[in-house]
């Protein structure tokens, strides 16, 4: 035995070496590695005080901290992961679940294909129903009070990759005690007619008949391929349909083999997730595209478009040009994070928007979702566009005042909440009344319970539908920018007043003369377009950061820069009309 004393010496050694060289990798960056899939929420790095060493938070931070930047981080725990695939079958992401012959699925697509989806929201089959009912009901609200202002509201429900590929999944046992959420609001939207598209059984079908050169969905990622094509042209030609209308026709090109890196990351989106070493094989794989282009003639129709959804239209608009099919459109990721302008490229937040405005503009509003989803219909969307249609803002905030009080006094309330003071409870009380009020608007909103279209309407109504039409003129549009300039204001308060001038018969800003020269004009619209990029668009003012950096400039100088050509290349393209 004593042949092997040198044993914990040479292992301590080591462990010293790696922790020195790990540690030079962290101060140094001497090595650059392909960043970890998925989203991280990185702990900030600590500061020491007398109160957080006292309470252990330093001490807990700083491990959380630790372990985020230490370095050789990513290939280290890419390998691990690798490991364990090849040697267990099994991966750390608790979301991603190994099926057979080499294909992965999400949790919620094999969950929902034997049944069990629906325990992870609800405790029981008849309070789903519950939910289900509820929701339906206000969907068909909404409808019957969109309609009142010429506007549709439909329901898009993607295919399921579980249903679509059954002979992959892991073999597990049915629980045929749930409802089908997918199945369930069909059956309600035929009740209440409420127009629908539901993908997973005519893509059955398609897979069934095998026709078409290129796979539905890739064998190692969770969303539609080229196939998003498909089924958008299929919505677009039933929104057509609605209202009686012809939308844009697209065109297809030659279809060529999938190759570009944004394209395969999104195709493999879950192999990506689960951070492996090398890439898996994909033999069941026909991953082919085709360039689409928009064809319009004096028959066809732009109108305004709101989609209120999931992560499955974003492979929708990359291969669909939506700018070329909409006058205005806008994307609500979950009815939070909202993506608009060329290419849906500028961001901002629900939260942010005028949603009663951004609703009556929109001449549709899609409520975008895939069938395993619909157990958490409609992320708060429908709910929160009743009360913004229905009820008075000032109402609304005067109802939330009163909750928050009743809350303050409260003892099982303030004690979950217990170690908040100030501002900080103040904020987690908002957010609480908000959470009630989206979950029970009717318990606070009498006019909009019951089983009838509410007839309450918000009183800003008028002035919106006046806004609406000036933003479809142009050249008023052109004017009240220019009066914006004038008036040292911006242009949603400039619509305000004009909106009122029309409503109150008092003479309009669009006739007065026009004494704004093309340079101040411009002028203004890059200064616009700066702070629209400085407070709505992060990607964009980081990647503004690093240019300035290599360029040699100020961050606001190089931001003047990209501004400026922004608004010179709307012009070019006729964005922006003079």
């Amino acid at each position: 035995m004593r042949k092997f004393k040198f044993i914990p010496t040479l292992l301590f050694v080591l462990t010293m070496m790696l922790l020195f060289v790990s540690a030079v990798q962290k101060q140094t960056k001497m090595f650059t590695f392909k960043p970890l899939g998925g989203v991280s929420f990185l702990t900030p790095k600590p500061e020491l005080t007398f109160d957080n060493y006292r309470t252990a938070t330093f001490q807990t931070q700083s491990e959380s901290y630790l372990k985020e930047n230490m370095g050789f981080r990513q290939p280290l725990i890419r390998f691990y992961n690798q490991f364990l695939f090849d040697v267990f079958r099994k991966t750390y992401n608790k979301d991603i679940i190994i099926g057979k012959d080499g294909w992965l699925y999400f949790i919620q697509h094999v969950n929902d294909y034997y049944g069990t989806e629906m325990y992870r929201w609800y405790d029981s089959k008849e309070e789903a129903c519950e939910a289900y009912d509820l929701e339906a009901l206000r969907m068909w609200k909404l409808r019957g009070v969109l309609k009142d202002y010429g506007n549709d509201f439909l329901v898009f429900m993607a295919p399921q990759k579980g249903f679509l590929y059954p002979e992959h999944l892991p073999n597990r046992k049915f629980d045929t005690t749930t409802v089908n959420a997918r199945e369930y609001y069909s059956a309600k939207f035929d009740e209440y007619g409420i127009p629908y598209v539901e993908m997973t059984k005519w893509f059955i079908d398609m897979k069934k008949a095998d026709t078409l050169p290129y796979s539905l969905f890739p064998q190692t990622g969770a969303h539609w391929c080229f196939s998003a094509a498909l089924a958008t042209d299929s919505l677009f030609r039933f929104m057509g349909d609605l209202k009686g209308i012809a939308l844009p026709q697209l065109q297809y090109g030659p279809y060529h083999e999938s190759t570009s890196k944004e394209s395969m990351e999104s195709d493999y989106d879950i192999e990506l997730l689960a951070n492996l070493v090398r890439p898996l094989p994909h033999p069941y794989d026909r991953l082919y595209e085709a360039g689409i282009t928009a064809v319009s003639d004096e028959t066809t129709s732009r109108p305004n478009a709101l989609f209120i959804g999931t992560s499955f239209l974003m492979r929708m608009y990359y291969f669909v040009p939506f700018d070329d099919m909409f006058s205005h459109s806008e994307y609500w990721y979950y009815n939070s994070t909202v993506y608009y302008g060329k290419k849906y490229r500028s961001m901002t937040h629900v939260s942010e928007l005028d949603i009663l405005q951004e609703l009556l503009d929109a001449d549709y509003v899609v409520w975008f979702t895939e069938g395993d989803q619909m157990c958490k219909a409609s992320f708060g969307f429908v709910e929160s566009a009743l009360l913004s249609l229905c009820v008075d803002e000032k109402r609304i905030e005067d109802v939330k005042q009163r909750i928050i009080d009743s809350l303050r006094h409260d003892s099982a309330t303030m004690l979950k909440y217990k170690g908040f003071c100030g501002d900080e409870l103040t904020a987690k009380l908002w957010e609480h009344t908000n959470g009630l009020m989206m979950r029970f608007p009717e318990r606070f909103f009498p006019e909009l319970a019951g089983d009838s279209i509410p007839i309450s309407r918000n009183p800003r109504i008028p002035e919106a539908l006046v806004i609406k039409d000036i933003k479809q003129d142009t050249a008023w549009m052109k004017n009240l920018q220019c009066q914006t300039i004038i008036r040292n204001t911006n242009l949603e308060q400039v619509l305000k007043m004009e909106a009122q001038n029309v409503l109150n018969n008092r003479p309009l800003m669009r006739d007065e003369p026009n004494v704004v020269s093309r340079q101040t004009y411009v002028e203004s619209l890059v200064k616009a377009m700066e702070e629209e990029i400085r407070n709505k668009n992060p990607e964009l003012m980081e990647s503004i950061r690093e240019k300035a950096k290599a360029n040699g400039l100020t961050v606001e100088e190089q931001l003047h820069a990209d501004a400026a050509w922004i608004v010179n290349y709307q012009i070019e393209q006729g964005e922006i009309v003079f």
